[in-house]
């Protein structure tokens, strides 16, 4: 069931709904729609493509909320809860070990450096989506914040959880455990929305705290407007956090 809602989620996003949508057009293409139906797909996907584009998805869903403050007063019964995601299964770099992703490393480190400054534990989540073969989430994050100098005891694996929501549901269940009802939640600034809603609906108080942003803060030039591959990719993340969270709302709310 969760590879089908991934695959389908995947075909719903650019490139692979574009490249669908095109090849429709292309079919139908002694039709005026057919036509048409093309050419908007090649407009979107260059877009799509671009800096100024890009940073219109990604913006409105990494500035809902502020960077962390690590000067804030934090309540009492706090933690810190480090979403995973996904690992890198036997890197050649690491001796075919499987080790964390780049948004998963980044949001470790992240991590690592609240744990040091405030002196809270962490709650690693994460399972092994789609291939239970591999080194849980939570088991690898683990490894890393450890090799980042935190003291072992101060950190707790959740190694079930398959999406965002089970992180919150599953990780939330330990916490209760320990009388924790405040979290500071850290994640990729443009996951942060979908996971503070997921956090807050079991009546915790989150603290946010995004990292490893992708909008662009540089000025824009005229290769701003030319099409490149990284762009695509992140604008693709932006539209799934976009579809992922409209379906929480419906499924959970």
């Amino acid at each position: 069931m969760l590879l089908l809602s991934k695959s389908i989620a995947q075909l719903l996003i650019p490139p692979a709904s574009l490249i669908l949508l095109g090849l429709i057009g292309i079919y139908f293409w002694q039709k005026r729609w057919g036509k048409k139906l093309t050419l908007a797909c090649l407009i979107l996907l260059w877009l799509f493509s671009t800096a100024p584009v890009r940073n219109i998805l990604t913006s409105s869903l990494e500035y809902q909320y502020p960077a962390y403050s690590f000067n804030q007063i934090l309540p009492n019964n706090t933690a810190i809860v480090l979403l995973g995601n996904g690992v890198q299964e036997q890197a050649p770099d690491y001796q075919y070990q499987d080790t964390l992703s780049r948004f998963g490393m980044m949001r470790t480190i992240y991590a690592a450096q609240i744990a040091k400054h405030t002196g809270l534990a962490i709650y690693a989540t994460g399972g092994t989506p789609l291939n239970e073969h591999a080194a849980s989430e939570s088991s690898v994050m683990k490894y890393w914040l450890i090799t980042l100098g935190i003291d072992a005891t101060h950190i707790y694996e959740e190694n079930q959880a398959n999406t965002t929501w089970e992180n919150a549901t599953f990780t939330t269940a330990l916490l209760k455990k320990k009388n924790i009802n405040s979290v500071i939640l850290v994640t990729s600034a443009w996951h942060m929305p979908r996971a503070v809603w997921c956090f807050e609906q079991q009546g915790l108080t989150v603290i946010p705290a995004p990292t490893d942003y992708l909008t662009d803060q540089a000025t824009y030039d005229i290769r701003s407007f030319l099409p490149r591959w990284d762009r695509l990719g992140d604008s693709g993340d932006a539209l799934h956090e976009y579809l992922g969270l409209f379906w929480y709302k419906l499924k959970y709310d």
